[in-house]
């Protein structure tokens, strides 16, 4: 299909991002795929810090908003939506008030098929780099599997052009680091460093189960996350928060992981000190560990309707709010009926 594309910004280049970079905080990845991993080279000295290490960060996560006009109806979202529109100042599970997000972290799966102009252009209409939509927060947008083509050879798809094209005009006080492709990037949210790596951390595709799926490419993200931890956070030792689509549990990992995905990332993380992995992709809430790191599935904003029931609105779901505060990094799942299940752990934001 053919989506119209925004008209792309121009960037400063990478040796200018460098100069305006910043750390502070905890620590996080640096590796290599299996080869790499036996050598790895040795960590660049720490950045030099910036942003005041006392200043607090809040941020909003939704995923899976999957958009299906005919088959679920977008309802649910929409409400979502203006309910993270009106969180600000309303009181926050783990003390003082929510406050205003950066930004909306969108964990892939934004429409649900891509043969279909309508389900982008509504899901356009929800979401914007700039907040210019029905969600006034800026989206920072993560590609899922149901985002992508399965056409052979097909490279790719609409809507990933179309994300593409937005992240050119995505504006902000951030400096964004982007790979090659304007595809992977990264930032920086005070002493935190937040990396969206779009499907999950690899470098070539992956079968689905025992077939093979050569659409299911990361796109070298792998790469991408070796080298930004090792030039932009080092030795510094501050907090990295990862954003992607694939779980790491049950059928998220047996159908979409190979042994030597996980040997990989393994080996890239090792070096530094994750604070926190974010995903989506099974439309619900869990917190569970993976090699020892907290890792958080984000829900879907709507609660599908049945299939073939047009009759029937879909509702509201759930969404995370992430905050640091202090030393302490917190997260609150929100479901429809309000807030759940919380979670904190201390953070040293100045790093080691």
């Amino acid at each position: 299909m053919n989506l119209p594309l925004p008209t792309p910004l121009s960037y400063g280049s990478r040796r200018a991002a460098l100069r305006q970079l910043a750390a502070a905080g905890l620590t996080v990845a640096g590796g290599a795929s299996l080869a790499a991993a036996e050598n790895p080279a040795p960590p660049l000295p720490p950045p030099p810090a910036a942003g005041a290490p006392g200043e607090d960060v809040t941020f909003y996560v939704v995923a899976d908003p999957q958009i299906h006009l005919d088959k679920w109806g977008a309802a649910g979202t929409e409400q979502t939506l203006r309910t993270l529109n009106e969180l600000p100042g309303q009181p926050f599970p783990l003390g003082g008030a929510v406050g205003e997000p950066r930004a909306v972290l969108v964990a892939g799966d934004l429409v649900d098929v891509i043969d279909d102009p309508r389900h982008w252009e509504h899901y356009a209409k929800c979401f914007d780099p700039n907040g210019a939509a029905l969600l006034r927060y800026r989206a920072f947008e993560g590609i899922g599997n149901h985002d992508l083509s399965t056409a052979p050879g097909e490279g790719f798809s609409a809507v990933q052009q179309a994300v593409i094209e937005r992240h050119r005009r995505l504006k902000g006080p951030e400096v964004i680091h982007w790979d090659a492709q304007h595809y992977h990037y990264s930032w920086d949210w005070g002493p935190l460093h937040l990396v969206m790596l779009n499907l999950f951390p690899g470098n070539a595709a992956r079968p689905v189960y025992d077939r093979a799926a050569p659409w299911n490419n990361p796109q070298r993200s792998l790469d991408f996350l070796r080298q930004d931890l090792s030039e932009r956070v080092g030795t510094s030792g501050r907090p990295v928060i990862l954003v992607w689509h694939y779980g790491l549990r049950g059928w998220g990992l047996e159908k979409w992981w190979t042994p030597a995905d996980l040997a990989n990332l393994r080996a890239v993380l090792a070096p530094y000190q994750i604070s926190l992995i974010i995903h989506g992709h099974e439309h619900a809430f869990a917190h569970y560990e993976w090699e020892g790191y907290p890792v958080f599935m984000c829900p879907s904003p709507q609660l599908d309707r049945p299939a073939g029931h047009p009759e029937v609105p879909s509702t509201p779901k759930g969404f995370l709010v992430v905050r640091l505060r202090g030393d302490q990094l917190q997260l609150a799942h929100h479901a429809a009926d309000g807030w759940r299940e919380t979670w904190a752990r201390p953070v040293d934001r100045r790093g080691r």
